[in-house]
């Protein structure tokens, strides 16, 4: 089965902790929980863990454009098998207190 939503990835500016945090929200979700977040140090670990999920190159050259014009990514539309989104630690709590 597979999940759809949007991948959403922050860069942070300041601090000494991970400079990037990547988010999967389902769409069935209803902004309920906190999404699972992975935390990366380097742009090329983000877009390695990017190919582990199955996104397409095309959307994840997208995503490095948006991270260099700006501080955050946004990727809609993405669906990712649930069994990757658990193995990658981007289950949301909700989904959690659920099962």
């Amino acid at each position: 089965m597979a999940n759809e939503g949007t991948i959403r990835i922050h860069r942070s500016i300041a601090g000494t902790g991970a400079a990037f945090r990547v988010s999967f929200v389902p769409y069935d979700s209803d902004d309920q929980g906190v999404a699972g977040i992975r935390s990366f140090h380097e742009v090329q670990h983000v877009r390695a863990f990017l190919k582990t999920l199955g996104v397409g190159q095309d959307l994840i050259a997208d995503a490095l454009r948006q991270l260099a014009a700006g501080r955050s990514a946004s990727l809609p539309n993405v669906s990712i098998a649930e069994s990757v989104v658990k193995s990658a630690g981007l289950v949301t709590t909700a989904s959690m207190a659920r099962r």
